[in-house]
């Protein structure tokens, strides 16, 4: 095509154009912030509204769960939730009664049960798992108080036997595994002793019962 012809010089007006001094620049990154913003009211808070609306009428308030008895070797698990960092967290009551649970800024504590849920947002939710045999829920428990000084590291290891590197779900998988021999995720790595232990995982356990669920 020939210097000069219609498309070049469109071409080179629209180089000029967006040149100009006086053009205002596209903030390409609040452009990205109002698209994000938008659709994750669109696809995730309107989402959790009807939830959280719907769990209302389920579950129980918080303070129920503080006046509950709980029992050596229970679980308290937290949901994917933004205190959570999205991934979900669980603790596990030792036998003087306190929330043992293994966290990126403790690496381990062990916190009164109330302490315990002021960690977490309102709105999040909670459920509370038993295990289906009364002797693995105490061994679990005394296992925790002894060991868990040994955490000395939060990491997402693979290793399903170290102590030292450890992680809030995998800490309670070991609990159990180490002392009565039960395979809370239920995938038997027993010959590998490989793998990531996620707390969803836990959740769905078949030698688990659920106690209750609350809202916060």
């Amino acid at each position: 095509m020939k210097k000069g012809s219609q498309p070049q010089r469109g071409f080179t007006f629209i180089q000029r154009w967006f040149k100009r001094p006086d053009k205002k620049k596209i903030k390409w990154s609040e452009v990205y912030l109002a698209l994000a913003g938008a659709l994750h009211r669109l696809l995730v808070e309107g989402r959790r509204e009807r939830s959280a609306a719907k769990r209302l009428h389920q579950d129980l308030p918080i303070n129920v769960l503080g006046e509950m008895k709980l029992e050596p070797g229970d679980i308290v698990y937290t949901p994917s939730s933004e205190s959570t960092y999205y991934a979900g967290h669980m603790g596990i009551i030792g036998l003087d009664g306190k929330v043992y649970h293994v966290h990126p800024y403790g690496p381990v504590f062990a916190d009164s049960l109330d302490w315990y849920l002021t960690r977490f947002y309102e709105g999040d939710r909670f459920i509370v798992f038993r295990s289906r045999l009364n002797e693995a829920g105490m061994k679990a428990a005394g296992w925790v108080q002894d060991h868990y000084k040994q955490v000395k590291f939060y990491r997402l290891q693979t290793n399903l036997r170290s102590i030292e590197r450890n992680y809030c779900s995998k800490f309670i998988y070991q609990a159990y595994q180490f002392t009565s021999g039960l395979d809370l995720w239920s995938r038997k790595f027993t010959r590998m002793n490989q793998g990531y232990i996620y707390p969803f995982r836990i959740e769905r356990s078949p030698e688990l019962d659920v106690l209750g669920t609350f809202y916060k």
